[in-house]
């Protein structure tokens, strides 16, 4: 009888992600986008090919694929946009682990090298503001197991490298699509049992710890940290609250999910808050890292945001606008000789803290308008006013449309209706509901990359989306659903609604008429056969429209929402960039 294998684990799970990327940049917004497992029992000293988990994942910061993420990893655009948001996806992990009954301490993940669960775990449970899992606090790192069982240097390199490394070792070729999560798992579980067949010691030997002592050490930043490998790491080690640290032991029953430095466990040290904040990193760049500004890791500096200056925003006067509520204007920042921001306010505290909790929430997510300050200005005739800087994010919808004669070509309308209802889910995802949504509050831009895209702004009557909220004030539009009109309590599928008789106004299709007091009825009609009052070429707007209204009752499936642009011209890709001209400094949509 042969001897059993030296690890104390019942099963290793080996564990691989693809994420998304774009070429040559390491200051990037990297999501998960292929979650994929395979098992190795340990006892039975074989890899479970009946045990796996694979599931695709929907971006959310970053929704469209680059060219060079999807050759990279061979996903496609369509793949990942049927597929679940990471949430989602991790729960359906979380129950996988369960009906297999794997006992967190009974397994251990097996990872190429630190970079799975250090680097694209941490930061994917960052950007959805969840703290890490205590299963994903300590792993193998094989590459170093690996190396130790070769008797060389314990080092670190990219993914790619490591493969080749272990391939050449062992003589095991690498089988399947490079890139692709599901097949380094097989090649890793390939790896793992080799390792473990020598008579090898496989233990977990990397864990999490929010304090380290390297991290306290000053770090002069490479000016080109963005584009090079090992820069970049130098610099995201300190910019992740959690850093890896190499073990040579651990206890499962005593050790797992507990922080090596403070002693916590998992749900005490979260890894939510940096406790060795990188201020000497962030002063040295030259511009804001993307990767930290978007999953909320750089403090605001005090003396800069959300406290009021006198003369630091002077007017422009290259745009005025006037509501019912409120204004907006162009200023200049003369603090640090900032232009392009407009400046909002309004005598209403309500709409000020409803639009602000949004901004906040939403910063730096596509889709959204950039929050550069906020402050309460002391009173002016009577009335303190409340003002929110951000920057300038284009013309609205209603005005660019009108420029096009005859009218936004068809594909371009798609193209506008896909975005905007992707951007509105992205707000539903992040718990609101925008309850205004019109023609006047989608702004559409040419931006410094030649791509032309949208953004939703005007958050005054925002709240939240559970519980529905009920309307204090008649909200009946020419832009509302026959709901609103009703009087009903507000959901996503209002927004949604809204987001359809928006790409319908940029076009000019008006079934409601202009009389308010004509829109309950009109809207009305429309419900029973929306098919009727749109040509063939227009009829993937009533079936959005149907299947809004079908998911009311049914639950919200973005799959089958979207899907309707895929199906009604297959040939055709609802997120290619809207096609366009610019003329006299105007933006044309063709």
């Amino acid at each position: 009888m042969s001897a059993g294998y030296k690890c104390p684990y019942d099963n290793l799970l080996i564990l691989n992600f693809a994420t998304t990327r774009d070429e040559n940049n390491y200051d990037y917004a990297s999501e998960i986008i292929q979650f994929s497992v395979i098992v190795l029992n340990t006892k039975e000293k074989k890899i479970r090919e009946d045990v796996k988990f694979d599931k695709f994942v929907r971006p959310i910061i970053n929704p469209t694929l680059s060219d060079y993420c999807t050759n990279h990893t061979g996903i496609s655009q369509n793949t990942v946009d049927s597929a679940e948001p990471f949430p989602v996806v991790f729960e359906e992990f979380s129950a996988w682990l369960q009906e297999n009954d794997f006992q967190e301490t009974r397994y251990a993940f097996v990872v190429f090298s630190r970079r799975d669960l250090w680097f694209i775990a941490q930061y994917q449970f960052l950007l959805v503001k969840q703290p890490l899992p205590a299963m994903f606090k300590q792993w193998v790192d094989m590459n170093a197991t690996m190396k130790k069982a070769q008797q060389g240097q314990d080092y670190h390199r990219p993914e790619e490298n490591i493969i080749q490394d272990m391939s050449n070792i062992y003589n095991i070729p690498y089988e399947g699509t490079a890139h692709n999560a599901m097949d380094n798992c097989h090649f890793l579980a390939k790896i793992t049992k080799r390792v473990l067949d020598d008579g090898n010691l496989v233990v977990v030997n990397e864990r999490l710890q929010c304090t380290f002592g390297y991290r306290v050490m000053p770090l002069t930043v490479d000016p080109q940290w963005k584009t090079i490998y090992r820069s970049a790491m130098e610099v995201l080690q300190r910019i992740l609250p959690l850093a890896a640290l190499h073990i040579r032991w651990f206890l499962p029953e005593d050790d797992y999910g507990v922080c090596p430095y403070c002693k916590q466990p998992a749900d005490v040290c979260t890894g939510m808050e940096h406790k060795q904040y990188p201020t000497n990193v962030y002063e040295q760049l030259r511009e804001p890292s993307v990767f930290a500004v978007t999953a909320g890791l750089v403090k605001e500096p005090v003396q800069q945001s959300g406290h009021f200056h006198p003369n630091r925003y002077n007017e422009t006067g290259e745009f005025k606008a006037a509501g019912v509520h409120g204004k907006a204007v162009s200023v200049v920042d003369t603090f640090h000789n900032r232009e392009g921001l407009i400046m909002k306010s309004t005598s209403r505290p309500e709409d000020y803290r409803r639009e602000l909790t949004v901004l906040q929430a939403m910063r730096q997510r596509p889709g959204f308008p950039n929050l550069y300050d906020f402050f309460t200005a002391p009173a002016q005739h009577d009335a303190v006013q409340y003002c929110l800087i951000m920057d300038y994010e284009g013309d609205c919808l209603h005005t660019v449309s009108k420029r096009t004669e005859g009218g936004i070509s068809n594909f371009n309308l798609m193209r506008i209706a896909f975005k905007l209802l992707w951007t509105l889910e992205s707000l539903h995802m992040h718990g609101f509901c925008h309850r205004d949504m019109h023609a006047g509050n989608v702004l559409i831009r040419r931006e410094y990359d030649g791509i032309v895209r949208i953004k939703l702004i005007d958050f005054g009557m925002s709240l939240p989306l559970n519980p529905p909220p009920i309307p204090e004030t008649n909200l009946t539009s020419w832009h509302a659903s026959l709901q609103v009109c009703r009087h009903e309590a507000y959901t996503r599928f209002d927004d949604l609604t809204s987001g359809i008789f928006v790409a319908m106004w940029s076009i000019g299709l008006n079934p409601f008429g202009d009389e308010k007091d004509q829109y309950l009825a009109k809207k009305a009609t429309f419900d029973q056969d929306p098919f009727f009052h749109l040509n063939s070429n227009l009829k993937w707007l009533a079936q959005l429209y149907s299947e809004v209204d079908y998911q009311r009752t049914a639950g919200y499936s973005h799959h089958d929402l979207f899907e309707i642009f895929y199906r009604f011209n297959p040939d055709f890709e609802p997120t290619s960039p809207i096609t366009h001209t610019v003329t006299d400094n105007q933006l044309i949509i063709e």
